[in-house]
Parts: C-alpha cells; structure tokens; sequence
C-alpha cells in the first residue's frame, strides 16, 4: 500500500477484529478521514467526528459517533497540524483542553519548584540564623536580660522574697551543672505574677511567676519547667528569634560581614521580646533539649509531663471561661504530652533518680495584672 506524505500511520479497532487492531493509513480529506488497509477501508464524516487523547501516552483516537466500537489510533499528535483538521472544532476543542492540561502541569511544577525553593531559603535562613546568634557576643546577650529585669523592677513586677529565690537555686543546682559550660551562672527572681509561667532570659536570668510556685506539687513539676525554660535560653532562642525577624536579605548580610554586627542586629528588636510566644519548632526543642537536660541531671524526666499536665488543665478553666492561655507561649499542651510520654516509654533507666530537697513557697497568689510587654 503506498505512502502519500499527507496520510498517516494509523490502526483501527472494529468489533469484527475482536482486540486485535487493523493496520493501515488515515488520510485527511474535504469532508472527514478515511482509514484505508488492504483489508477494509471506512471514512467518519467531520460531522460525527469525536476526538480523544491517548490516556498516558502521545497518541490519538477518532471515533465515529455513529458507529460505536469504532475507533482509529494515530499513534502521534502532527496529524492536528494537517490543514483539513486545523479548523475542525472538535480538534479546537481538544487543543484547548490540552493547552490547559499542559498549563496546569507548567504551574504545578512553578509552584513545586518555588516551594522547593522557599524551603531551601528556610533552610539556609535558619543555618545563618544561628551562625549569626553564636556571633552574638556575651555582653550584648547579658545586655538584654539585664535589660527586662530593669523593666520588670521598674514596673514593680518581681517580689523581693530572698527565700523563694534562694530555694529555687538550691533546688535547681543539679539542673544548672547539666546545662553546657558558659550557661551555669544562672539567677532566679519571683514575678508577681498569677499565671503559671517562667521565663529564663539571654545573660543568665530566670524568672518564675508566682503562680506557678503555687501550681506545682512534687519538686521535678518546677524542674520540669525551668529544664524547658533554660533550654530556650541555652539555644539561643529569643536571640534567634530577633535576628530572624530582620528578614532574610538582612541576615544575609550580616552573615557575610563580621561579628560585630550580630549584636547590631538586636537592636533592630525591642528588649522585651522574650514575652513573645516562639514558634512551634522552638518550642519542640526546647522540649527535647530540656528533657535531655533532665536526665543528664539524674532527675526523674517525668515532672515535665505532670506540670504540663497540670498546666492542661489551667488553659482549660481559663478558655471556659472565656479567658486566653493561661501559658501563650506554650500552644497543643496535649501533643507535647503525647511526644514527651513517648520519649519516657523510650527512656532505658526508669529509676534511681535523684532525691529532691522538699520546698514550700512563701509566696501568696495576688490579683496583679499580667506582665507588660
């Protein structure tokens, strides 16, 4: 059968063949297309012409409405370009739907590769986040705390009780000779404050609200607490926090230039920040930095289960009452307690923890307002 350069490789399936198909050629004429074999020939009028794409693949079916079981694959697309087909609005229609498809196939690869590359830019951030924040030299970070315990005297926010504070160092002194050297001078302060909540700040300050003193029972609940708190500071994350709020083309050039303008960076950010809640990740590693801490200390890990248990159950009274967290800084309370009570099945030593030395506050709980920030 001879070849015209105007016809096509073709293959018809026609229920006389069964699923065997019938090769041969399609030519494009004025008024449809002919299949012609030297078995058969058959012709589709324009005007029942259906087209369809080959489903995963790069070729075409022709099928006549009228004949159903009928069909002609052309194994390649060119044959749309032929001038016959062109302006047949059955072929239009289906150019359309596949300048759509291949649109939308265009705009999900822009929009994976633009995600790809924003978590690529996260990354990198972060890594340069935290170069900058071990730059930051020792006296800016005792700076900024300093600087909070001014504010919190100033506004008379922090009881003057010597023997609660002397009691939370003697009581957190195992802790301390587990955090890593150059973060062991650490001084505790008493916030008048009702809402159960600590803060450990840049420079070596830890402050804990009166409230909760009052909320904890058995002295791992408060170390359970101060081990998160202190990991925050240890990791560097109010410092962290700040340099990231610059923005990346910020960062970025004051990754390339010297250590001197890390601490300029801090400037940038209000000294009080550290009232701010972090970010979810900040908060998971301060969770697991601070068990780490727990049990490096010999301390039984469980009493950050049980505060946070305790503190559940506080965020619960105040939402019913209408009333925020009780602990903003601490969001999905019973997630990290499902994470950290995985962390304790998967602890080997469950026992032979350190005795605690029994405490009792002095502190009484007042209607003080909350902490200015």
């Amino acid at each position: 059968m001879t070849q015209s350069p105007h016809d096509f490789a073709a293959s018809l399936f026609h229920p006389d063949y069964g699923e065997e198909p019938l090769g041969g050629r399609l030519l494009p004429t004025r008024d449809g297309l002919q299949f012609r074999s030297e078995a058969r020939s058959i012709e589709i009028p324009f005007a029942d012409l259906e087209v369809a794409m080959e489903k995963g693949g790069k070729g075409l079916f022709f099928s006549d409405a009228n004949q159903p079981g009928t069909r002609i694959y052309v194994p390649s697309q060119s044959v749309l370009r032929h001038p016959l087909l062109k302006g047949q609005p059955q072929v239009t229609a289906l150019q359309g739907r596949r300048e759509l498809q291949r649109a939308l196939r265009l705009t999900g690869w822009f929009a994976a590769g633009f995600a790809v590359v924003v978590w690529l830019v996260s990354l990198a951030s972060s890594a340069m986040v935290g170069a900058i924040a071990a730059r930051v030299p020792a006296e800016w970070s005792e700076k900024l705390g300093s600087e909070v315990i001014t504010h919190l005297r100033a506004e008379n926010l922090l009881l003057d009780d010597t023997n609660d504070s002397a009691q939370l160092a003697t009581l957190a002194a195992p802790l301390i000779q587990a955090l890593p050297p150059g973060s062991r001078d650490q001084h505790f302060y008493i916030a008048k404050e009702t809402q159960p909540n600590a803060f450990a700040l840049p420079g070596g300050a830890v402050v804990v609200n009166q409230g909760l003193l009052q909320l904890t029972g058995d002295p791992d609940e408060i170390l359970g607490v101060l081990a998160h708190e202190l990991a925050h500071q240890t990791r560097r994350h109010v410092i962290r926090r700040a340099i990231a709020a610059a923005g990346p083309l910020v960062i970025f050039g004051v990754f390339l230039h010297s250590g001197s303008g890390a601490g300029n960076l801090l400037a940038l950010g209000s000294g009080l920040m550290v009232f701010q809640g972090f970010s979810r990740d900040y908060e998971t590693e301060a969770d697991d930095t601070g068990w780490d801490y727990l049990v490096a200390a010999n301390i039984d890990p469980r009493g950050m289960i049980h505060i946070f248990e305790k503190l559940q159950g506080v965020e619960g009274k105040s939402e019913a009452k209408g009333e925020p967290q009780a602990l903003r800084s601490h969001p999905d309370t019973a997630m990290r307690i499902a994470r950290l009570e995985k962390k304790w099945d998967k602890l080997r030593r469950k026992s032979g923890f350190i005795e605690l030395p029994s405490v009792k506050w002095t502190v009484q709980a007042g209607e003080n307002a909350p902490l200015k920030s």
